[in-house]
């Protein structure tokens, strides 16, 4: 049996995002009552497009589990899980970066070197495999670098496969 390390869900949560949300459904509702011929057409499919991205910024959730032998995460709807045990691993560490700047922007995001899976944040878990450059976004920072020490303890262990 393993011992979870470190796990983590998020979630979009920032105030803007919901406000901007909200005000662009605002638009999209009052342009579609200010015609003067009001067809269900002209009202139903905006509404319908603006409940699906509600819908979907909702559903959007980042979970990040570290337990004694792999790394695991999902971002669901589009990732269900991926899962990588340490040997597969080749680094892993805690990284302060700035995501508009870095990958532009939030979600999953890609900057010809590495994807980032994130919902906000500055910190994240930026990991190396033999063909792959990741970097998982988290909102707790000291538990990461616990289980990013527990890692490396691993693979001093076990020197580096």
């Amino acid at each position: 049996m393993t011992n979870l390390i470190f796990k983590e869900t998020q979630r979009f949560t920032q105030l803007w995002i919901w406000m901007l949300l909200v005000f662009v459904a605002g638009i999209v509702f009052f342009s579609a009552f200010s015609l003067e011929e009001i067809k269900y057409s002209d009202i139903l499919i905006p509404m319908g497009i603006i409940g699906l991205v509600f819908t979907l910024f909702l559903a959007l959730t980042l979970k990040t589990t570290i337990d004694s032998y792999s790394l695991s995460f999902s971002y669901f709807p589009f990732i269900w899980k991926r899962k990588y045990n340490f040997k597969e691993i080749e680094s892993m560490e805690l990284k302060e970066y700035n995501s508009l700047w870095e990958y532009g922007g939030w979600g999953i995001r890609y900057n010809f070197d590495s994807w980032a899976y994130n919902t906000g944040g500055r910190f994240g878990i930026k990991v190396e495999t033999k063909d792959k450059k990741f970097l998982l976004g988290t909102h707790k920072p000291e538990e990461a670098k616990k289980a990013i020490a527990m890692f490396k303890v691993y693979k001093s262990k076990n020197h580096g496969s």
